[in-house]
């Protein structure tokens, strides 16, 4: 069966695999490397023998050393590992070994250094020699580049979407009214949870229909989206404190509603931090007050696009406000 689009995008085995071909200079595009690693019968756990395989098709020669085994021994560094670390197994990058150090790079370590008394190696890739076919890398990464430039293009930002007196009155409003509360991330199964992955606050309103000036934002919204207003859900305004951030995100759903466009306004920008971020396309933008950020989330076919991924980087100081403003199909 083949992997769901959310859980593809976020599978931190094929982001770590793109970050270390990364290392050995080899771009070869995104999407070819999930393609070629989502084929795999494994998925999702993506076994370190699957992604040995891979490379060496991408010729990165190499043995794959199992337990017991010496990371000191390894011909190239930085190669990637299994590793025990307190009772944990976890797939890791080796930047290096130094006498009793081993430096590891992987995404949710909070230490890089480890002696080697404190972690157990239990399968690294021995690399020999690196004979990747330049041409093939450089035409997947043009081909994927291409199609974040066309996903670039249709991002569009309109100023002064609200009114300064709009911005306040729907902050007011979801204060005065005690509408925030902890926000909530999607699971698989349909349901939705508090996570360490979006650590603000949301607040749903959901009378906007009957309030004047809520009815229309959504008419405007409409409008600018050329759609009707019966496809624009519900006002959903978000407040973020210092440190507080949502990790790179789909908007849309794999099962039930399914959201072709977001329209993502600004409330307030008296803080830092706090940026717009596309991880997928490089591309970032800083939040203005009444300004509208619209994007896509699906193609013309209406299935996902791997480039809507996007995220809220964390508020380093003050506390943010937005409106969430999503067209569903």
């Amino acid at each position: 069966m083949k992997p769901g689009f959310h859980t593809i995008a976020h599978h931190y085995a094929t982001n770590l695999v793109i970050y270390f071909l990364g290392l050995h200079d080899i771009h070869m595009g995104r999407l070819a490397v999930r393609t070629a690693l989502y084929e795999k019968e494994t998925f999702p756990e993506i076994a370190i023998q699957d992604i040995s395989s891979q490379l060496q098709e991408w010729g990165v020669r190499h043995e794959l050393k199992t337990a017991p085994c010496n990371i000191a021994t390894a011909v190239v560094f930085p190669t990637m590992a299994v590793v025990r670390i307190q009772e944990k197994e976890v797939l890791a990058i080796i930047e290096r070994v130094e006498g009793q150090q081993v430096y590891l790079e992987y995404f949710s370590a909070d230490a890089t250094t480890y002696a080697i008394s404190e972690l157990t190696v239990l399968q690294y890739l021995d690399i020999r020699e690196i004979i990747v076919d330049k041409t093939f890398c450089e035409a997947r990464a043009q081909e994927d580049a291409s199609k974040q430039e066309a996903y670039t293009d249709t991002i569009f930002a309109v100023e002064d979407f609200l009114s300064e007196e709009e911005c306040s009155y729907m902050i007011d409003y979801c204060e005065q009214h005690n509408l925030f509360s902890r926000s909530m991330t999607g699971t698989a199964d349909g349901t939705s949870e508090v996570t360490g992955n979006r650590t603000s606050y949301s607040a749903f309103i959901t009378t906007c229909r009957q309030d004047t000036l809520f009815k229309d934002i959504i008419e405007r919204a409409a409008d600018l989206m050329e759609v009707d207003t019966t496809r624009v859900e519900d006002l959903q305004c978000v407040r973020y404190g210092e440190g507080q951030l949502y990790k790179p995100h789909f908007d849309s759903f794999e099962t039930g509603l399914k959201r072709k466009a977001t329209l993502l306004v600004y409330l307030n920008d008296d803080y830092e931090g706090g940026e717009t971020i596309f991880p997928e396309i490089g591309f970032s933008i800083s939040p203005k007050k009444g300004m509208a950020l619209a994007f896509v989330n699906l193609d013309e076919q209406n299935n996902d696009l791997i480039y809507s991924l996007h995220g809220g980087a964390p508020v380093t100081a003050g506390v943010k406000f937005a409106c969430n403003i999503w067209i569903h199909l």
